[in-house]
């Protein structure tokens, strides 16, 4: 795994800080609230209620006043089981939504720690770029001493300006990313954009290979795929729901109360009275409206179905490619290594040649141009190394120190 204490830190400062997690977390709370509602039917609804009214007489005549205080309890008999079915889909709704919550926080873990590296890539790049302008100011100084030495033409001041100027242009564009990628990650870690945050001075080692003969089954437990499944069984459940819309529903009704001239004898007389009635309710035709529940129902499982599936197949490209990368970058990294330094090398035995005379300034400028592009191109290698890791990691669904 990455073992790296302030790749850590700034991970845990982006799932505290982040926006969109926030925004993730106040969403599984209303799931897990419209699950709580979705069960209350199995439950008595009981309501109090108290009044008073008074009554005069004509001409003048006597008033009397009455009080009340009342106590209703309303029950629908889940007999065709609708109620439960509907507690399990909101169920499965909040479970698919914690998942999904799990995900973005896997997901924004890793994004995080590209994010980190990128920056520290592109502050090493700059650094490259500086190291070269340094270089290139010294060709132009010694084209410079050599022309006045009569050892040259003006041709190689003029090469030696440009190549100068092109690596000017090259540093600005480098502080340019550089800058960019750590006020991104700024923004990541919920902090102010001003491209000031400290970072490491190197990449980190890519970890080892991962063990071989990974199972299958560790899919399973990947939070998009642990949701995917569950918005499965909450559409299997909305039918449920929806089928059994179509059937009579019996509901239990209950009052309860006294009532006399004073509101405080009302409260304290022992003399209740209750009416128990059932009701029985036959949705027998509501214009084709229930029938189409059941069909809206009926489409939105076969959708998640499809949406599971491919979801899955997405999981395994996923996992595929990046150990199909794994292998490639590895390769890749050590053949730009090897061709680092066998430029390296080059270069130095062609000063060698350009001091006795035996090239010109011109296969210098060319040498050097290449071994400028075989270290920036391992650096970015190495960050790729890392950076497809951390996609291995994320499609199987595991949190290693990302």
């Amino acid at each position: 795994d990455i073992d790296d204490p302030r790749l850590e830190a700034i991970v845990a400062e982006a799932h505290e800080n982040t926006q969109d997690l926030q925004t993730a977390a106040a969403q599984l709370e209303g799931a897990r609230q419209a699950a709580i509602k979705a069960g209350a039917g199995l439950y008595p609804f009981i309501s109090a209620g108290a009044g008073a009214s008074t009554e005069g007489g004509f001409d003048g005549g006597e008033t009397s006043t009455t009080s009340g205080v009342s106590l209703d309890v309303a029950w629908e008999v889940d007999l065709w089981g609708k109620i439960r079915a509907g507690k399990a889909a909101g169920l499965a709704d909040y479970e698919a939504a914690e998942a999904l919550y799990d995900f973005a926080r896997l997901s924004l873990a890793a994004q995080t720690a590209k994010s980190w590296f990128l920056a520290i890539e592109n502050r090493m790049q700059v650094e490259l770029a500086e190291e070269n302008i340094e270089l290139f100011e010294r060709n132009l100084s010694l084209a410079q001493a050599r022309y006045k030495a009569g050892m040259t033409s003006e041709l190689d001041i003029h090469l030696a300006q440009f190549q100068l100027a092109s690596g000017g242009e090259a540093l600005s564009q480098s502080r340019a990313r550089f800058e960019q990628s750590v006020r991104s990650l700024e923004v990541l870690l919920g902090r102010y954009p001003s491209a000031e945050m400290e970072l490491a001075s190197e990449l980190d080692p890519v970890p080892p290979p991962v063990a071989a003969g990974i199972p299958a089954e560790i899919l399973e437990e990947r939070p998009d795929l642990v949701a995917a499944e569950l918005q499965v069984a909450s559409a299997f459940y909305t039918i449920q729901v929806a089928e059994a819309a179509r059937l009579p529903s019996i509901s239990l009704t209950g009052s309860a109360g006294t009532a006399s001239s004073d509101l405080r004898d009302a409260i304290s007389a022992p003399d209740p009275f209750w009416n128990l009635a059932a009701g029985l309710f036959a949705p027998i035709f509501a214009g084709g409206d229930l029938k189409a529940n059941v069909e809206i129902a009926t489409s939105q499982q076969k959708a998640a179905l499809y949406q599971y599936v491919g979801a899955v197949l997405q999981a395994f490209n996923e996992v595929e490619t990046a150990l199909t990368n794994e292998e490639y970058l590895r390769e890749a990294e050590r053949y730009q290594e090897m061709a680092a330094q066998e430029i390296a090398d080059g270069l130095r035995q062609a000063l060698v040649q350009y001091d006795v005379g035996l090239i010109d300034f011109t296969s210098i400028l060319q040498i050097q141009q290449n071994e400028v592009a075989a270290r920036r191109s391992l650096l970015g290698l190495r960050n790729n190394r890392l950076a497809n890791r951390i996609n291995l990691y994320l499609s199987l669904g595991v949190d290693e120190s990302i």
